[in-house]
């Protein structure tokens, strides 16, 4: 596996484990994975995620559908990330409940 490869992949089992409900030797040992390499990149990764902290573009798009229940969600946020990952936020979310989750994105992507 070439580094970037290596790279890639420890992130996403960053991302699983943070998802998950195990400890982090619990989801080494269940993945196969040294937890002193683990640790490395989960420190690598959140020490980048700190200097990263930058301004990137958003393009707002008008969209406008209905629901199965009849009432149009025009009013719903929706982040789309370039890999797919896609946040649909409904104006009456509680918003302190999004900060955790926001958080918890930003240590991921």
């Amino acid at each position: 596996m070439n580094p970037y490869q290596n790279h890639a992949a420890m992130q996403s089992h960053i991302a699983q484990w943070l998802a998950s409900s195990l400890s982090q030797t619990e989801y080494c040992k269940e993945h196969g994975i040294k937890a002193h390499i683990f640790s490395y990149y989960k420190k690598k990764f959140s020490s980048s995620a700190k200097q990263s902290s930058q301004l990137v573009p958003v393009q707002l798009l008008a969209h406008e559908s209905v629901s199965a229940n009849g009432i149009s969600d025009c009013n719903v946020l929706r982040l789309t990330h370039a890999n797919g990952f896609s946040l649909e936020i409904n104006p009456q979310a509680d918003m302190a409940s999004l900060k955790p989750l926001l958080k918890l994105l930003r240590s991921v992507s």
